[in-house]
Parts: C-alpha cells; structure tokens; sequence
C-alpha cells in the first residue's frame, strides 16, 4: 500500500505581513486570483465588471470586462447608462404621471362614477376574480358560494 500525501488548504491568519517582500507576492497572488474570478464571473453571467486594487505606495491595478474605464463611467461618471427598455428617465416620468392621472377616476365614490367608468371598473374586477379563480384551481382550490374550499 502506498502512502500518498494530499495536500490540504491551510487556514491563514487575517493579520498584516511585514514582511515588505512575502507582502508584495501575497498581493500578486491574490490579485491576480481576484481578477480572474471577475473574469469568470463577467463570462458565465455576462455581467459589466470593474475592478481597482491599490496597493500602499504603488501604483493602482484595474481589470474591467469589456473596459474598466467604459464601466466605471457608465456607473459613476455624468452619463447614467440608458435603461433596458431604451427609455429615459424624464419620459419615463412623463409616462408614469399620465397613467396617474387617467387612473384619478378610480379613487373617487362609486356613487360619482358615469355608466362608462362603473363598466370599466365592473370589467376589471371579473377579469381580476377570473385570475383568482384560476390561479386557486392551478394550486388545489375551488371557489364555490364564495368560499375558497381545498380539494
């Protein structure tokens, strides 16, 4: 029987190296260990990634997936990034107030609301009892004389 040696990770302790040049590998390594992760990372998920590491009296360090710079000014310069729908905050603002105000109607009494108004509301309550009714057969309920009853 052979004895085969494994080698296991060693717990470190979280303190600083003095050491100026055991500090300076131990950067490297982690440093080159922490870009790689953001690359896997910016690969597999397709993510905008940005990374700067400065160390104590050198100069910075950065990795970026595509480009650090584009990536940190999207995030942080002027420029907001557009919005996935490709509309921008003012119109989408504008949008959010017009639907507002052509809901105002539903606030108010029933007593006050037109024929066409009552209709409206009349059409989305059963459209929206309709969903209920589904979504509670879908999961083992049935509606019967106004009681929700599992099966």
């Amino acid at each position: 029987m052979s004895t085969r040696r494994i080698k296991l990770r060693k717990s470190v302790r979280l303190a600083k190296i003095e050491n100026q040049n055991n500090r300076q590998v131990t950067f490297s390594k982690c440093r080159n260990g922490v870009f790689k992760k953001a690359n896997e990372l910016a690969v597999m998920t397709g993510a905008e990634v940005g990374i700067i590491v400065c160390p104590q009296g050198s100069k910075p360090y950065s990795f970026g997936h595509p480009n650090v710079n584009e990536t940190i000014n999207k995030y942080v310069g002027k420029e907001r990034p557009p919005s996935p729908s490709g509309i921008d905050d003012n119109k989408l603002k504008k949008m959010n107030k017009n639907v507002e105000s052509q809901q105002e109607w539903f606030k108010g009494p029933i007593e006050k609301m037109n024929y066409t108004k009552a209709s409206m509301l009349n059409g989305g309550l059963e459209d929206l009892l309709l969903k209920v009714k589904n979504y509670g057969a879908e999961h083992g309920y049935s509606y019967e004389n106004g009681k929700w009853k599992a099966e």
